[in-house]
């Protein structure tokens, strides 16, 4: 398969999944900077906690805009969702609009372990919205400081998330080294329980 076609069929069940684990926890529709947000965040987040590890979402490629950090393959993705009537699109935001049986098929996993592996961290990331509230976390996602230095210079440039001098990480790692001095140990702690913990301290003592 073309490589754009399938880096557009993994953006189209990211997305069906990320509206789909957002239904379940009471958001009926997203508005697309939202999902924009939600995946960026994604990445972001991956690359703090998998240090050593290839970003499982790499073929996202995200530039600044005036609403929130935009990647051109999630536009594509929801202009192709919704011409093939998976989602309707309305001032509101994006919904979805799949029957039951087809949706099982566009979310299976099971022979597939990138998408499993994506499809869980997406989950994460939608509990920590839900459980600090989207407008608090997207709002650390907006003053991430390589989307203001884009901003400020009204650059058009990709925000890089691979680079050693990646500013946004810099920024989580500082905070890491205090969070991590406020816990005695982290060795034991799953990944899901330390973004958890991690959030808890930036909201507490950094950004209130």
């Amino acid at each position: 398969m073309d490589k754009d076609l399938k880096e557009l069929y993994q953006t189209n069940d990211d997305i069906v999944f990320i509206l789909n684990t957002s239904l379940k926890i009471g958001w009926k529709e997203i508005k697309p900077q939202s999902i924009n947000r939600i995946i960026y965040l994604s990445k972001v987040l991956y690359s703090f906690v998998n240090e050593s590890e290839p970003n499982i979402m790499e073929y996202y490629h995200f530039t600044s805009n005036i609403s929130g950090p935009i990647s051109s393959i999630i536009i594509k993705s929801l202009v192709d969702l919704e011409s093939r009537e998976f989602v309707t699109s309305e001032n509101s935001g994006i919904k979805l609009n799949i029957k039951d049986d087809s949706l099982e098929n566009i979310l299976d996993s099971s022979l597939d372990t990138d998408k499993r592996e994506r499809q869980e961290w997406y989950r994460r990331i939608i509990l920590l919205l839900g459980k600090y509230g989207e407008n608090k976390v997207f709002s650390f996602t907006i003053n991430d400081p390589l989307y203001l230095e884009n901003i400020e210079a009204n650059s058009a440039k990709e925000i890089a998330f691979e680079d050693s001098e990646n500013k946004t990480l810099k920024v989580l790692k500082s905070f890491k080294e205090a969070f991590e001095k406020s816990i005695k140990d982290t060795s034991t702690i799953s990944k899901e329980e330390y973004l958890e913990l991690y959030f808890d301290y930036v909201f507490s003592q950094i950004i209130k």
